[in-house]
């Protein structure tokens, strides 16, 4: 008797070891989904990481030239789907200048949900559009 109630313990704690990555998904509500922004600037650091990898840069937004730099930061895929678009862990990095652009925060706060990127050496990675719906 014994015995079940430890096997079923165990059964218990894997599944729901096996949930928590599923539930500590977030959704993309807090982003303006019909309206993009272009940042320009300069890759600050890049987190390649799971679940999703997290690019951080000084830059601006193409359409306000007139505003200040600031440190952003972009939501970008998990690094298996950045590799599935081409990336390497070093195709961009620290000190390279980017163009990116995504859907801003709804609160204005300076960051944004990666769709694609770019930069002086011709590296361009987008992401597909149906990736977004229902996200």
């Amino acid at each position: 008797m014994k015995r079940n109630r430890v096997a079923i313990a165990a059964v218990g704690l894997l599944a729901l070891a096996l949930a928590t990555p599923i539930v500590a998904h977030h959704s993309t509500t807090m982003f303006v989904s019909d309206k993009t922004i272009t940042l320009e600037g300069t890759m600050t650091e890049v987190a390649f990481g799971n679940p999703h990898s997290l690019f951080f840069l000084d830059a601006k937004p193409l359409e306000q030239p007139s505003a200040g730099v600031k440190n952003w930061s972009v939501e970008a895929p998990s690094p298996r789907r950045l590799t599935g678009m081409g990336w390497q862990r070093d195709t961009i990095k620290p000190g390279d200048k980017v163009r990116i652009t995504g859907f801003a925060r709804k609160d204005g706060k300076p960051q944004i949900l990666f769709i694609e990127i770019s930069d002086d050496k011709g590296h361009h990675f987008a992401e597909k559009r149906e990736n977004y719906q229902g996200d």
